[in-house]
């Protein structure tokens, strides 16, 4: 079997067993499966919609669409996998179809609710700093676990250190989005220190904290994340995909974290406010990376291979 096929084992429709315990087992995973590709497409969808915006005439014009149509093609894509495992759970047993009809309708109207993401964004400021606080507590419920409750089970130490350095990546390509891109963006023409050297003079340039304690908070919860899963011996697939979907939530609340400096580059230099010309780049990795920690984190429950 190619290392393709063994990727995709995991993730591919089974035939239902005869034997009643491993049925029940089988139409489990079929749910959560569907559960993590919809909450993966749903997100995906949000970051997606917010891609859209620097596609709009002012800021990265026509170079942003590209971007963003690929991301909507993943988001699309991760909403039929995550559909069609609904389907193979009602048609394998028609008492799942309330469950199932629940599931669908929760996932489309996340969907649905995509082009409204940059009011969501605003409405939700506070969960966007509860997030961060809650990965941490998660991760400190993973640190107060006994590692000899499974025996046997090596830490997976090379998933964790992969997860966290391509989140921490991530978290510095936000950074580097909001303090860099987006201020030269903006201001077209203009040197990146002449852009700073002007918010000085007018004191506009309170809003460059704002990105630096978003990514602070969240490098806390890597770190700590990295660290639970480390001692609780979570399978690699496990670690890595819980670790990749770190990004995929925290950069929701990157537009938010950039909305101070962004106001301060336009109120400055009198522009037309929006994104960076890098943002739909980095809204088309984070909608792939939902994809892999969604598959990732699937197989790992599944378990048809080892970690």
């Amino acid at each position: 079997m190619t290392a393709v096929a063994r990727l995709l084992e995991p993730l591919t429709p089974r035939v239902a067993p005869a034997d009643p315990v491993a049925f029940a087992a089988m139409q489990r995973d079929r749910q959560a499966s569907s559960i993590a590709w919809l909450i993966a497409a749903v997100l995906a969808a949000q970051h997606t919609a917010l891609a859209a915006l620097a596609a709009l005439p002012g800021t990265a014009g026509g170079a942003a669409w590209p971007w963003a149509a690929i991301a909507v093609l993943v988001s699309l894509a991760m909403l039929g996998a995550g559909a069609a495992q609904l389907v193979l759970l009602v048609r394998a047993d028609r008492g799942r179809a309330p469950v199932a009809a629940t599931i669908g309708t929760l996932a489309a109207f996340g969907a649905l609710l995509a082009p409204l993401s940059g009011f969501l964004m605003i409405a939700a400021g506070m969960l966007h700093v509860l997030a961060p606080l809650g990965a941490m507590g998660f991760a400190i419920a993973l640190l107060a676990l006994d590692p000899r409750m499974r025996p046997g089970v090596r830490r997976p130490v090379g998933a964790v250190l992969v997860g966290a350095a391509g989140a921490v990546a991530m978290l510095l390509w936000g950074v580097i989005d909001a303090l860099v891109l987006l201020p030269l963006t903006l201001a077209p023409g203009m040197a990146l220190g002449e852009i700073y050297a002007a918010l000085g003079a007018a004191r506009e340039d309170g809003g460059v904290w704002v990105p630096l304690a978003w990514a602070g908070l969240w490098l806390l919860a890597i770190v700590l994340l990295s660290l639970g899963l480390l001692r609780s011996r979570r399978g690699g697939r496990a670690a890595l995909g819980m670790l990749l979907a770190v990004p995929v939530v925290a950069l929701l609340a990157l537009p938010l974290a950039e909305f101070s400096i962004g106001m301060g580059v336009s109120d400055t230099v009198a522009s037309q406010g929006g994104m960076s010309s890098g943002y739909p780049a980095l809204v088309l990795i984070v909608t792939l990376l939902a994809a892999t920690a969604a598959a990732l984190l699937i197989s790992a429950r599944r378990g048809t291979t080892p970690s």
